[in-house]
């Protein structure tokens, strides 16, 4: 995640930092009336929170240009647990930890994962409309299927993270079948 602050952000609170090619917006302000006179710049009191993947390469140019300018926090998925007290029900919450954990330790076990491919709790938010299957299969499967695609072993995997999540099919066949289906 990154911060920007005073000290790393050489815009923050500075006025006539950087101008717009869209000095003059005729429409909203005016004939001769230039938005920008005075600069642009960030007040002193707004600070800018962004989110980075570490497993989407798609974007390492981008990557690279933001860990030059900006100060970078790892949050792991463990630190996010606190955001599951807004389920307010208590049973769930345990529950959402719980499986939170187990899937992610079954997740660390696989040879070409690591703990940048654990999942974190604003999944398991959607618990407040969600049910834990549910959750399960529109969320956390495909996504964790992504992760596995290729692999040798990526039906045993898949198996593996369902028990591990606590996962049972309903109704259609053999329930490790239909975990991976």
């Amino acid at each position: 995640n990154l911060k920007l602050t005073d000290e790393y952000c050489p815009y923050c609170g500075r006025k006539n930092t950087q101008s717009s090619q869209h000095v003059k917006e005729k429409k909203y302000y005016g004939e001769n009336e230039d938005i920008f006179a005075n600069g642009f710049y960030i007040p002193e009191n707004v600070i800018i929170i962004g989110t980075m993947n570490d497993i989407d390469r798609s974007v390492d140019s981008f990557d690279f240009a933001m860990r030059r300018r900006f100060r970078f926090v790892e949050v792991r998925a463990e630190d996010t647990q606190d955001m599951l007290e807004s389920l307010e029900d208590e049973e769930l919450k345990t529950e959402a930890i719980a499986r939170m954990d187990k899937l992610n330790a079954e997740i660390i076990r696989v040879a070409d994962l690591n703990e940048n491919y654990q999942i974190g709790a604003s999944y398991f938010l959607k618990l407040k409309v969600l049910g834990f299957d549910d959750l399960w299969t529109d969320y956390l499967q495909p996504l964790l299927q992504d992760y596995v695609r290729g692999l040798n072993d990526e039906e045993e995997c898949m198996r593996r993270f369902a028990k591990a999540y606590g996962y049972t099919a309903s109704g259609e066949g053999d329930s490790d079948e239909a975990a991976i289906n």
